[in-house]
This record gives C-alpha cells, structure tokens and sequence, in this order.
C-alpha cells in the first residue's frame, strides 16, 4: 500500500487500493500527527467523496480532534476557509485531475498550503502502531458548516479586491467539477456576461475528462469563438488548475498567461521574485526579466511551489500543469482568482488575449507521458539519472533531471499522482525537439529494461 502515499498526498484507486476501512485509518493518522485542536475537512464532486470523507472524519474525531465539514468545495475555497477560520490544519478529499475511478486526500497547514515532509510523518503513524485514539468520552465532535456561507465569504474576499472596468463575455467550461459552485457566480457579480459548459457537478465526469487538456478543451474552443467570448477557462475536478482559451479560440500557453499577468504585478510593485517550476518554458526568464522580476525555479508541485513563495517572498508563481498563485491574496494556488484577474486586466486594455500571447515569443515545445508502474517508477527514475552522469551531461537534478543544452533542454521526472514518468522537451526548433525526445526515449527504455531485469 505503500505508493498511495505520494509526494505531496494519498492517492489510489477507489475500493481497490483505498477503501473506506484505508481512509479511517488515514484520518487516525493525521488526526494523531495534527494532535489537537480543529480541522476542516472538504471534498470534490467525486462518485466516491462522500464515502471517503465521512470514514476519514470518523477516523480522524477518534483521535480527539474537532472535525469542520464543510462539505462539496472547490479546493481553493476550502484553502480560503482553513486559512481564514484559525483552524490547526485541514484536508480536503480529492483525485484532483485524475479518472472518476480514482480518489485520496491532501493535508492542509493552517495557512491553507499543503503539506510536503509533514505527509511522510502522516505515512509512518499510518503504518506503525502508534496511532492516538481517545477515550469514548474524548472523542472529537462532527460539526457541519454551512457550505453556501464559507462561498460567500470567498466571494465577497475576492470582488473586493477585483472588478472588471468594462463587462466581459467570458465562457467557462466548468468540467462537472467544484468550480461549478461558485465560478459562475463570482464572475456574474464581478459583471462579466457568463456562458458555461459541463456546469452541473457530477462525479462521473460525463461531460469531459477531468484533467483539462486542449483536446478535453475542444467545445470550450468552439464555444468561445462562437460566443465571440474575450476568452474561456477550463477548469479541473477540485478546481485548482485552469486551462485559458483565447477570443480566437486557441489555447493559451501556461506560461503566456503567467507571463501577461505577472507583468501587470510587477508593473504595480515595480520588482519581484517569480518562482516557475522546472518544467516550465525559457521564456518566462526573457520575459519577466525585462519587467523587473527575478525568477527562481523549484520542483514540481503545488506544495513545494507554495514553500518556495514564503521563502522568497514571491509576487507570483506558476506551474506548467497550469497552478497559479498570486501572493497577494494567498500563498496557495486559485484558478477562479486567476481567471478573475485575467478578465480585470483584459477589459482595462485594448488589446485582446490572442494580441497579447502573441506578442510573447515561444519555443516549440513538446510533453509526453510514459506509463510506469508506480512501484519501480523512481527506481527507473534513478537508473536515468545514472546513465546520463556517466555520459556526461549537463544535468539540473532540481525534480527528476533536466538534460540541459545551448539550443534547448529535455526533462524527465516520475509523476508524483499517476503510474507515468513524464517528457518535458524545449528546444529552438522542432527538429531539435525531435532530437532531445529520440534521446530521452531512448534512456528511458534502457533505464526500464534493467529495472526489469531486476
């Protein structure tokens, strides 16, 4: 059971790699790693949420803890309201992107980030005989919230700070996920005229995949060329990525968008520090360099992009997998307050998204994902990493290892949420991206062959 514990939470397929009797005991777990006090606890639209929520929260109040549930949430939102209710930790129930089959958890701090070294201390309690149960008369108490006060509350924190100049057609493609709670709402009362897609939330995905993809994205696409919409997002199941779609009904380059809206901060605070994770393009380097900001890289992954904010105290984040984080608000990633920004700056200007991305310079680039079992994907991972030394090349080992190059550069790294090992190529041409991806497949095959050997 030991790879449902992954980088930064608990993840498997549901009733056969967890089950209720695997979240009970993951909620006893964290509920004697946090020790005292109160969590909330929220979840996703998933068929299997319910069902893993109430196990974890009854795990968890048997160790004394003082459950909040706050029910079907986006995760954001759920964030919002750890951070801003003084409770001493959180969990939220969640596959994030993955297949409707699949479901886990992620453990919150107080500020509403997630945890990274903390879950390794959550996964030896699970495993030892350790875990912390109080006497019948201790045990902690169940107390439900008001799902549509905490909404209101992050509402209202966000069209506070936020307005539109002039009133947008925006279309949001909501992915039958969380954000159909309140992303249609939030950009109604900001003034914006909203059109959406797959906005009845339902845990079986019906509408598209889960993850949004440009191929999941395809109606979003049509839609918004259709509408004549100033752009679209797509968002994912708990509704902490956000894929953008441009007035001409293209999607948008991660990187591109953190770029137009990173320049905006930048301009208003006059410098700053940007972190980007690995995978991300060149381009945010050349871009925001010219605009004051300084950008630091740092691994995959929400979690640790949140503690590289706090370190450096951070103006804006952004991740490949398309995570946004505008400090300013919160350390923790937000697409609707991304999107919400995004529409601020778009109808205080002239000029259309599609004007803007393209006035940004880009690099063909390519991502393709493996397949690899989760239980040797790290050792294949180390294998590679070998192999490459020995060869002699230019290695940042910073998350996986990113084969540097004057024209260019070739990631991989194992996926911390699914059986893959993941390709991240850039490259001044597409020949070249060519090139770098015949090498990186052939070091993976190489490296995958002697693992099964092994």
């Amino acid at each position: 059971m030991e790879h449902i514990f992954r980088a930064y939470d608990v993840r498997g397929i549901f009733n056969v790699e967890v089950t209720a009797e695997t979240a009970a005991r993951i909620g006893m777990a964290f509920g004697t790693y946090v020790g005292e006090g109160k969590v909330l606890v929220a979840r996703d639209t998933r068929t299997t949420s319910e069902i893993f929520e109430r196990a974890f929260c009854a795990g968890l109040a048997s160790t004394g803890v003082e459950v909040h549930l706050a029910g079907m949430l986006p995760i954001p939102v759920a964030n919002f309201a750890i951070a801003s209710g003084e409770y001493d930790a959180g969990a939220y129930v969640t596959a994030s992107h993955n297949p409707p089959q699949y479901n886990g958890v992620r453990f919150r701090r107080r500020d509403g980030t997630g945890y990274t070294g903390e879950n390794l201390e959550v996964k030896e309690l699970f495993f030892s005989d350790k875990l912390k149960l109080a006497r019948w008369s201790d045990v902690g108490e169940i107390v439900e919230l008001n799902p549509k006060q905490v909404l209101r509350e992050y509402e209202d924190y966000l069209l506070e700070r936020l307005s539109l100049e002039r009133g947008l057609k925006v279309v949001l493609d909501l992915g039958n996920g969380a954000s159909c709670v309140v992303a249609p709402y939030v950009f109604r009362k900001a003034g914006a005229r909203v059109t959406t897609l797959n906005a009845q939330p339902d845990g079986t995905f019906p509408g598209r995949e889960s993850e949004p993809t440009p191929e999941s994205l395809a109606d979003l696409a049509k839609t918004v060329s259709a509408t004549g919409a100033a752009f679209g997002a797509g968002y994912d199941g708990d509704a902490d990525r956000v894929v953008f779609v441009d007035d001409l009904g293209r999607v948008v380059q991660t990187e591109k968008v953190g770029i137009i809206i990173a320049r905006e901060i930048l301009k208003e605070k006059g410098k700053g520090v940007v972190v980007a994770n690995v995978e991300c393009s060149s381009i945010v380097e050349e871009e925001l360099s010219r605009h004051g900001g300084e950008v630091k890289r740092v691994r995959v992954g929400d979690v640790f992009v949140c503690e590289a904010i706090k370190r450096y105290n951070a103006v804006f984040a952004m991740e490949t997998s398309a995570h946004y984080f505008y400090p300013d608000f919160y350390p923790f990633d937000d697409p609707i307050l991304i999107s919400l920004k995004l529409a601020s700056i778009l109808s205080q200007r002239e000029e259309s998204l599609s004007t803007l991305a393209d006035e940004i310079p880009g690099y063909p680039k390519l991502h393709k994902n493996f397949p690899c079992d989760d239980r040797i994907k790290f050792k294949v991972m180390e294998g590679i990493i070998q192999s490459l030394k020995e060869k002699g090349y230019r290695l940042d080992l910073t998350d996986g290892a990113r084969i540097v190059f004057e024209d260019g550069w070739a990631l991989l790294r194992p996926s911390n949420t699914s059986p893959l090992i993941r390709a991240s190529i850039e490259a001044k041409t597409q020949e070249r991206v060519q090139e770098l991806l015949r090498l990186v497949e052939r070091e993976l095959e190489e490296a995958k062959g002697k693992e099964m050997v092994n």
